[in-house]
């Protein structure tokens, strides 16, 4: 069986190891036996990653979650709803790719600068910036 690493002839044991049989080579086509720690510190190394840059998102990402698998039936309906209305408006209309590109990063700077600059503003201080009485 050359698809899983052995030879024909030679038996692996449990931990990955070669073992002889009795009449046949013990030669094993693996190069080294896997070893445990490399592959754990490259799932902490890929978990940590993952973490660091999905963290901010993590809200986000439940309630989408709870969205898909229809926790929310109401939401998951809109947003059906709404995935839809976007397909068929791009697939029927005539608009150029530059303008749909120039018309989707206008969006993104107005949403953005919203967020960042204008709803900060709307929302207030603290009590202590705005009362002028000590």
């Amino acid at each position: 069986m050359l698809h899983t690493g052995a030879k024909e002839g030679a038996h692996t044991s449990t931990t990955g190891q070669c073992t002889a049989v009795p009449h046949g080579p013990t030669m094993c086509l693996r190069s080294r036996p896997p070893c445990p720690s490399d592959r754990d510190s490259q799932v902490r190394a890929v978990k940590a990653a993952l973490q660091s840059r999905l963290g901010p998102y993590e809200r986000l990402l439940t309630y989408l979650q709870a969205v898909l698998v229809w926790e929310k039936p109401v939401q998951c309906v809109l947003l059906y709803a709404v995935v839809n209305l976007v397909f068929w408006f791009f697939a029927l209309t005539s608009l150029r790719l530059l303008f749909l590109v120039a018309a989707g990063l206008a969006l993104a700077v107005i949403v953005d600068t919203w967020w960042n600059k204008i709803w900060p503003e709307i929302r207030g201080g603290t009590k202590c910036e705005v009362c002028l009485i000590p």
